[in-house]
């Protein structure tokens, strides 16, 4: 039927309907990618975390380990637990996750927000394991949420050795700290993971002005290279020197050992505590002062830190003679960091009635950081006054001698 045969009431309700459904599409078409938008992002559901493991499918050989670095990758901004469990282990087989440094067995790791941590998957093939495929299944779930990953390892058992490509260097203990100036002495295990016998070259990258030696565990000659035998792992001491005035900080020192196509590498890091040096002395260079008798006197002098690490909560104690009275101001220093001098006053005074002559006070230093004693020689005057009652005693006893001479002579 031709439009020009329809009735003008049935051509009017047909333009309403092709008015009504051309702007109804218009309309509707935001609202339907909106709820489309919607589902998808309320399906787009975000892990807590990742399970990364490098290697799924492993060609070993009977007898040998098999170790690689497993990462859990924390998505979110908050700390995660993240449970660990292996299943479907053959037969007489060790497997587990291991921490790196030092290496113990673990079952959940503590991830920090945005961070990763790494743990070592090792798994060790029995000698007498029959050649073959082998599957077994590693899980992690986030034990707060319901995040979950499931990987699976295949193992190809062979029945000879598979040629693992070279070295491995490690420390049980790759942090150690100490005074600024002092020796450190690491241990590290260089591994030769090969069917044959390797020479293998030590060098090490450390921060200017410090010095590196390797030695070997039960000696004391300096060497720059060792022989691996195959299979074989040797146990060396890398003594680190950090220079006198060094900083105090964390320092990383790498070393590495070569051999032909091979090498492997370890990372220490150092941990210098700083040393303290005070020293005590006056602007004039002397530790000797003079005081009179019955008067407070101040002696100024000076503390200063010489060292590479600060000193703090410091005060001062002074063995001095009987009824003596020292005191200091101010009586304590906070902090004293490396480089600062403070003045000082000590405020000596001796007794009316001391003595006139030289006396000793050992002054020293207290601290939980350093410590350090110095001796004060002290000359005591009498006041003018107690001279002229002196003289005049010592005037009467001489006339009063003279007296009893003279009587005693007339006799």
């Amino acid at each position: 039927m031709s439009i020009g045969l329809l009735k003008p009431g049935r051509l009017l309700v047909c333009s309403f309907l092709v008015s009504f459904f051309f702007f109804s599409g218009y309309s509707f078409a935001p609202t339907f990618a909106a709820e489309s938008t919607e589902k998808k992002d309320s399906s787009d559901t975000k892990d807590s975390f990742n399970l990364i493991l490098p290697y799924k499918d492993v060609t070993v050989g009977q007898g040998q380990d098999v170790t690689m670095d497993t990462e859990v990758v924390n998505r979110t901004k908050n700390p995660v637990r993240v449970g660990l469990s292996i299943e479907g282990i053959p037969s007489g087989w060790e497997v587990n996750f291991h921490s790196r440094y030092p290496s113990y067995p673990v079952r959940s790791v503590m991830v920090q927000g945005e961070k990763s941590t790494t743990v070592e998957f090792k798994a060790k093939v029995p000698e007498k394991t029959k050649p073959g495929s082998y599957e077994i299944r590693v899980a992690a779930k986030d034990e707060a949420g319901t995040t979950s990953q499931a990987e699976k390892i295949s193992f190809q058992v062979t029945s000879r050795k598979v040629e693992t490509g070279g070295l491995k260097l490690t420390s049980q203990y790759p942090v150690l700290g100490t005074p600024t100036g002092q020796t450190l002495k690491f241990t590290v295990d260089l591994k030769n993971e090969t069917n044959k016998p390797l020479t293998a070259s030590l060098v090490a990258q450390a921060p200017t002005g410090w010095v590196v030696r390797f030695k070997p565990q039960y000696g004391d000659t300096q060497v720059s290279s060792i022989a691996l035998k195959e299979n074989a792992t040797e146990t060396l001491s890398v003594e680190i020197d950090s220079p006198a005035r060094a900083d105090a900080g964390e320092f990383p020192v790498t070393v590495r050992a070569r051999a032909g196509a091979f090498e492997a590498s370890t990372n220490l890091k150092v941990t210098l505590k700083g040393t303290t040096d005070l020293k005590i002395g006056t602007s004039i260079g002397t530790l000797n002062t003079s005081v009179t008798a019955g008067k407070k006197t101040p002696v100024p002098f000076l503390v200063g830190n010489a060292g590479t690490a600060p000193v703090r909560n410091l005060t001062f104690i002074t063995k001095k003679p009987e009824k003596w009275t020292i005191e200091f101001k101010p009586d304590k220093i906070d902090a004293l960091n490396p480089g600062d001098v403070r003045e000082l006053s000590m405020e000596i005074l001796a007794p009316a009635r001391a003595i006139a002559g030289d006396y000793l006070i050992s002054l020293s230093t207290n601290s939980p950081d350093a410590s350090k004693t110095v001796e004060f020689r002290v000359t005591v005057s009498t006041p003018t006054f107690w001279g002229w009652i002196g003289a005049l005693i010592v005037a009467a006893v001489v006339i009063g001698l003279a007296v009893v001479f003279v009587r005693l002579g007339r006799r």
